[in-house]
């Protein structure tokens, strides 16, 4: 074979292997995965849980303190607080309110929810108004409804609040009179 031979089926061969690499399939690349959780049924776990009625007893047993050491500036900042409370409960667990405050609780075990559930972010599911097709969700609602509440009862309420929708947020009443 001569020199220009060699040369020529080199030619031929890279050429060849070129082609071969750009008409190759393409490999997809893995979807992005993000970790949505229902935000209600992180409130009703954690009120429902044995830290967050303690937190509710707290508030009453202070009111009850003041009122007893007739600190009537107290008791009547905890009469409003006390209805007001129950109104930011009603708006996470009936509507799509933040539970910031509540997963705080529990932050640190974030972590381990979202590599057990392969995911990148952990995020409300109603806090994503758009995601493109490269980004796949998973529902890791009951994986942090178990670090708040392990109650059996409350596990199995989690799927009926699931299928219900939640009340826009603007038609709850505001009033913590009603």
């Amino acid at each position: 074979m001569t020199r220009r031979s060699i040369i020529a089926v080199l030619a031929v061969v890279v050429s060849c292997l070129g082609l071969a690499w750009f008409i190759a399939p393409v490999k997809a690349a893995a979807p992005t995965r993000i970790g949505v959780f229902d935000s209600r049924a992180i409130a009703i776990a954690y009120w429902r849980s044995d830290e967050g009625m303690q937190q509710l007893r707290a508030l009453h047993d202070e009111y009850a303190k003041a009122k007893a050491a007739n600190d009537e500036k107290r008791a009547n900042e905890l009469e409003q607080e006390g209805p007001w409370q129950q109104v930011r409960m009603h708006q996470q667990a009936f509507s799509t309110a933040t539970v910031a405050t509540i997963l705080e609780k529990v932050s640190d075990k974030l972590p381990g929810v979202a590599k057990e559930a392969g995911v990148s972010a952990i995020v409300s599911k109603w806090e994503v108004p758009y995601k493109d097709a490269s980004i796949e969700t998973v529902d890791v609602t009951l994986p942090i409804v178990r670090l708040l509440n392990r109650d059996e009862q409350m596990l199995k309420m989690v799927a009926q609040i699931q299928a219900q929708p939640p009340i826009p947020f603007e038609k709850l009443p505001l009033d913590p009179k009603m």
